[in-house]
């Protein structure tokens, strides 16, 4: 029985460490010549681990020893040869010899070989997920726009707007750099999908914290969009021309321009079919912009308000209205001294017409009580804009270097709008009805720069960096406000007051900021670094407005003040601001804690009643960035940082705003700062040889001493009067997250895909002397699936359902409804020639408290033919919205407001376009 148990225990031995060996051999595939030095890899194939590599002997033979059962992953690679793979199970102790692997060159490579092969589609690089752009199809001549909906865990939204992973682009780059100011609309539908070789998702860090290593919690998401190598010579550009009866026209162009390291690119727009680059952002982006809002930490502050209606900058267009768009600007950069020179500059203009029919429904809440509303609107806005700026980078010598950016804008806004309104008690008895006309001109400049010098020391980690940012803005704006309303008896239906306003309204903003901030970076040990920083910042706001109302001599003119609806206020910041962090990186870690401190002082002066108050404070801005790299591509990321936010010019500026009899805003210069804490964590796991991507993500901003208003509302009148105030011992709070999971199915040429994301939000304010708290929260979810055969077809669906349910706390009232946004879209290559093309988006609003349901199908397709030798011209006709459903609404449930608004927007039409995609590339000498 010994021998027997012991003979047992060495077979289970034996077994337990059964090992396989692996041989074969590397060739050419088309002269059957052994490769040497080719790289030979071993993953395993559960969780695409690197098991072991080497490279080929002169005889283009390898041999692995010592792998353990299992299945694995073998990948060959060659410089100027496809990547091969393939699958292999080894199950006992075996020397298994495979049969001599061929490699085929790129250049030689079978259409149906770069179809199947998809192992080298999408790869993930450190924190940077990269695909392969032509291993992923669109039709002849598509956008860039096309082609980032194709890629797995991207989403490009009908207006344009693009997510990663979750999250919204901010930047997207052309080979690492700013391509006309970075704005994505330009970058993504005027360049062409076949120049791009690689498109690459990453998270942008600030300019400081790639130079010193140092890791101060700013993330940008970033698209960079590498350009094939033969599209960096010559030139390539497209032309579109496009009309349909009785007006509609869409015409584009754009060219860019290679010699050697110099690029010239230029792009003209015009359209008024809302798809030729309409949704540019005419505020912030460009610096400067009307909401400069005021947080310490980052020494900005608003200069103005954003929802003065007297204030022309309307933002972007979003599907509201009728648009009119002109756009063109010009781009040149270039390197020089093997890079240790490099400048752009980009000019651009831009004009936008949107013209608005609207109707705007309401529901307000109040503590014993609800009333409705409905509003009217008529709105035509038109703004202009020219914008120039650039960067000169300058690499001093191997240690040191200088960037200095500038950026200026001059715009001008008019706007002419027109309301009628009236509203009714819960019995639907009128309480109110009346007229309201606005009418404005205004114009704006921006002018601001930033300098930075960076030097590294002797001592590795050892850095020292300076910094200078100056910003300017100024608004000023005419104006004229007009309205006439009637207030009822309920019981009667007579009219018992009348209120008429009629003014000219000025209003004149300037705001300058500049600040300056120093670092030292130290090394500490092998794996710590620590960072001295000191910040100075000051700046000024000053808003002058004014109201006047006619003189009533006999020859009338608007130069009465009127001093309830009138101020002229300043507002100056100064902050000292020392800092410092410590960043540990050691192996799977990296982790950086510190912070500021802000020693800040603030002046505000009444400039009409010559008074002024100051006030000092000392904040603590704590910062704590954490990430952890579980597998090579699996990581895990905690972002958390404090600051402050200050009150803006318009919640603290005395006087009353009027713009809306109905709702007025009171200033309030006693109003505190409140403080934000956002938390961020993010989770992502790939595998690259699965072609499988899982990626969640939260976040969490909870705002102490928060600024919410107060408002006082007559329900017998319907009419309001609120101002903003902070509100001790509660704490408003917004957060949600995001979730993802795609992959490819290799055997049916698809990608599968599950995007979701939820939203939650605690909001609290005072109605009529009672606290109310709104609670709201929502959930979207969409699975995809696309299928793709090249020179064939391409076929893409999207089902969607959200839900959203908020309750308002006053009178325990719970909206909630369901949504769905849901769309697929398809095209099929009849001939070489002939392709057509289709896509159904499907709108739906189930019904909510006193909002009705709605749904809409928006059905488009086309049909188009290829022309020139070399199919780059196409010919196309086209057809939006084929069954006139289109609609625009939207709906609101914050606060203690329930609103839903409805808007003209574009609906039927055809259009007849001409396209061509040219191209000249230099014959290159080998």
């Amino acid at each position: 029985m010994r021998l027997l148990l012991l003979i047992s225990l060495l077979l289970l031995m034996e077994g337990l460490t059964a090992q396989s060996q692996l041989k074969g051999l590397i060739q050419d595939g088309s002269e059957k010549k052994p490769m040497s030095n080719a790289v030979v890899s071993i993953l395993r194939k559960k969780d695409s681990v690197l098991v072991s590599f080497q490279r080929t002997n002169v005889q283009g033979g390898f041999a692995f020893s010592n792998l353990k059962p299992d299945s694995y992953i073998i990948q060959v690679s060659y410089p100027k040869y496809a990547d091969f793979a393939d699958s292999i199970q080894l199950t006992s102790i075996t020397e298994l010899n495979m049969p001599p692997i061929s490699m085929i060159q790129k250049a030689t490579l079978l259409q149906e070989v770069v179809v199947s092969q998809k192992l080298g589609a999408i790869r993930m690089k450190g924190d940077t997920l990269e695909f392969k752009a032509d291993s992923f199809l669109v039709r002849e001549g598509a956008n860039v726009e096309a082609l980032l909906k194709k890629l797995p865990g991207l989403q490009v939204n009908s207006k344009g707007e693009i997510t990663a992973q979750g999250e919204k682009v901010q930047k997207i780059l052309v080979d690492g750099e700013e391509f006309f100011s970075d704005d994505p609309a330009i970058v993504t539908q005027t360049l062409r999908a076949d120049a791009i070789d690689k498109v690459q998702v990453f998270d942008k860090t600030s300019e400081q914290a790639a130079f010193t290593g140092i890791d101060d919690g700013e993330r940008t998401k970033t698209i960079n969009l590498q350009l094939k190598e033969d599209k960096k010579r010559g030139y390539f550009g497209k032309a579109k021309l496009g009309g349909g009866t009785p007006n509609w026209f869409e015409n584009e162009a754009m060219i860019n321009l290679f010699k050697g390291k110099k690029r010239l690119a230029a792009y003209g727009t015009m359209s008024n079919t809302g798809r030729a680059g309409l949704n540019w952002e005419d505020q912030d982006r460009f610096g400067g912009g009307n909401n400069m809002e005021y947080n310490e930490e980052e020494g900005y502050f608003m200069s103005w308000s954003e929802n003065d209606e007297f204030n022309t900058w309307g933002g972007r267009y979003n599907g509201e209205g009728l648009p009119k768009a002109w756009k063109a600007g010009i781009h040149f950069s270039d390197k020089k001294k093997g890079d240790s020179i490099i400048y752009h500059g980009n000019y651009q203009f831009q004009k936008q017409n949107v013209a608005v029919q609207g109707l705007t429904r309401t529901k307000n809440i109040l503590p014993n009580v609800t009333f409705n509303s409905r509003e009217d609107r008529i709105t035509n806005n038109s703004n202009t804009r020219h914008q120039a700026g650039g960067a000169f980078e300058i690499k001093l010598d191997s240690t040191q270097s200088i960037k200095v950016t500038v950026n200026g804008n001059h715009s001008i806004g008019q706007s002419d709008s027109r309301y009628n309104s009236e509203s009714f008690n819960e019995s639907n008895v009128k309480i109110n009805s009346g007229d309201r006309s606005l009418q404005s001109d205004g114009t704006r400049n921006a002018f601001n720069t930033n300098a930075i010098w960076r030097k590294k020391l002797h001592k590795k980690g050892r850095t020292l960096s300076w910094s200078l940012d100056q910003n300017f803005n100024n608004n000023q704006t005419e104006g004229f406000l007009r309205s006439d309303f009637s207030f009822y008896d309920t019981l009667t239906g007579n009219v018992i007051r009348r209120d008429t306003v009629d003014q000219r309204k000025a209003s004149n903003g300037d705001a300058w900021a500049l600040q300056t901030r120093a670092a030292y970076t130290e090394p500490l040990s092998k794996y710590t670094t620590m960072e001295l920083s000191y910040g100075y910042r000051m700046s000024n706001s000053e808003a002058q407005r004014q109201s006047f109302d006619k003189n009533t001599n006999n020859d009338p003119k608007y130069d009465v003040i009127a001093p309830a609806f009138s101020s002229h206020y300043d507002f100056s910041v100064l902050t000292h601001s020392p800092g410092v962090s410590v960043k540990y990186n050691k192996g799977k870690l990296n982790l950086t804690a510190g912070g500021t401190m802000g020693f800040t002082q603030f002046q505000q002066k009444d400039l009409d009643l010559n008074t002024t108050v100051e006030r000092n404070f000392t904040n603590l801005f704590p910062k704590v960035n954490l990430t952890y790299k579980i597998k090579p591509q699996t990581n895990l990321r905690v972002r958390y940082n404090g600051a402050t936010q200050q009150p803006s010019m318009e919640q603290i500026q005395p006087l009353i705003q009027n713009n809306d009899e109905l709702n007025q805003i009171v200033g309030n210069p006693e109003l505190d700062q409140q403080f934000n804490h956002n938390l961020n964590i993010n989770f992502n796991d790939y595998k690259v040889l699965s072609g499988r991507n899982f990626y969640i993500g939260t976040y969490i901003n909870m705002i102490a001493n928060p600024i919410t208003n107060r408002s006082i509302v007559n329900p017998s009148t319907g009419k309001r009067v609120s101002q903003f105030i902070n509100l001790s011992g509660k704490s408003n709070l917004n957060g949600g997250g995001w979730f993802g999971f795609w992959k490819q199915i290799e055997k049916w040429n698809a990608n599968t895909g599950f995007n979701g994301n939820f939203n939650f939000s605690r909001f609290y304010n005072i109605v009529n002397g009672i606290t109310n708290v709104t609670n709201s929260r929502s959930i979207d979810i969409s699975p995809s699936i696309s299928f793709d055969k090249e020179n064939k077809y391409s076929i893409y669906f999207q089902p969607n359902l959200g839900y959203t349910r908020s309750v308002a706390q006053l009178q325990n009232i719970v909206t909630e409804f369901f949504t769905s946004e849901s769309s697929a879209n398809a095209s099929y290559e009849i001939t070489k020639r002939w392709v057509i093309n289709t896509e159904i988006t499907y709108n739906w609003r189930q019904e909510t408290f006193q909002l009705p349901a709605f749904r809409a199908w928006k059905w488009d397709a086309g049909i188009m033919y290829k022309v020139f030798k070399n199919r780059d011209g196409e010919i196309k006709l086209s057809v939006f919205d084929i069954l006139n459903q289109n609609l625009g609404i939207t709906r609101n449930t914050t606060s203690n407001f329930i609103s839903e608004n409805s808007f003209n927007t574009l609906r039927r039409y055809w259009l007849l376009s001409f396209a061509w995609n040219f191209s000249k590339t230099p014959s290159v000498k080998e």
